[in-house]
């Protein structure tokens, strides 16, 4: 019997509650997964986990013993990345999460970090849902946002960037050129689905804030959608830099208020806090924050 390895299977069976989520985290079968608890349980000679058919929870004793085991799997895992970190190389499975909005730029930029770091293998999860970065297995998230909540993630500025208002030509020829904020109400704008955020749009105005409560027919929580949308002159969209910025350069979109600047965002990748970062998370937090240097400076 590999007692660590059955350690590392309760630990993530612990974290997540889930035999299914544990045995897809550890690419292994449910039957494997269940056996190695039953096994560490034997040897204990104590229930470490209640199981119903729709759920699993920690008994008081398992809650103690997770606790203990996560400590000693936290120190050999800085003990093992202390010695990989003298060969410098990276190897093993990043999982990443990211917004969608960020497939175009993410893509290129991972798979050139592949081409350097051949060893290391990835899993990239992305959706517009916010991620629970230790709870559900990932080594690191891309983030977009204004200003970060507090948490107790560690966070590097990868890139920086601004939304800008924008329409087709076509769109600009049938219903005019807004000159000021206020102009938007009477345009049919293309509204970007996000809770987190006010409902309208923000302007600045001799650095004060002017808030435009926007309205149209058609809304999305993808921005790249709403970008094919103005394009094809449905109407007004205020869209980041990096999902714009080649309909822009191109002709196909026109930016519109540009004396009256959205406030900026930043593009964050975060990850949790550690003694020592592995060299894989280290490399590729640094080829990021490299690859995107002032990318969207110019669009």
């Amino acid at each position: 019997m590999d007692k660590l390895s059955n350690i590392r299977t309760f630990a993530v069976v612990g974290q997540t509650e889930s035999f299914a989520e544990a045995a897809r985290r550890l690419n292994l079968a449910n039957s494997v997964v269940s056996k190695r608890i039953k096994d560490l349980e034997d040897d204990l000679g104590t229930r470490l986990l209640t199981r119903t058919t729709r759920h699993v929870s920690l008994t008081e004793a398992g809650y103690q013993y997770l606790e203990q085991v996560q400590k000693l799997l936290d120190d050999l895992e800085e003990m093992e990345e202390s010695l990989r970190q003298k060969t410098q190389t990276p190897i093993g499975e990043l999982r990443v999460a990211a917004p969608l909005s960020f497939v175009n730029h993410l893509g290129p930029a991972l798979s050139a970090y592949l081409d350097r770091y051949p060893q290391v293998t990835m899993s990239i999860s992305f959706s517009n849902r916010f991620v629970d970065i230790a709870q559900e297995g990932f080594d690191l998230a891309i983030r977009v946002a204004s200003k970060l909540p507090d948490s107790n993630l560690m966070a590097r500025q990868i890139a920086a960037s601004h939304r800008v208002a924008c329409a087709s030509p076509d769109y600009i020829a049938r219903h005019g050129n807004p000159e000021k904020p206020e102009d938007l109400l009477h345009h049919n704008c293309l509204t970007y689905t996000n809770p987190n955020r006010t409902k309208g749009w923000d302007f600045y105005r001799d650095e004060k804030k002017v808030h435009i409560p926007v309205h149209g027919n058609m809304t999305s929580d993808n921005g790249d959608f709403l970008c094919e949308a103005a394009i094809c002159g449905k109407g007004i969209a205020l869209l980041p830099q990096y999902i714009a910025g080649n309909a822009i350069g191109d002709g196909r979109l026109v930016p519109l208020l540009e004396n009256f600047r959205e406030p900026g965002f930043h593009i964050y990748v975060l990850y949790p806090h550690k003694k020592l970062l592995s060299t894989k998370v280290r490399t590729v937090i640094d080829f990021l924050t490299d690859y995107f240097k002032d990318s969207f400076a110019q669009l």
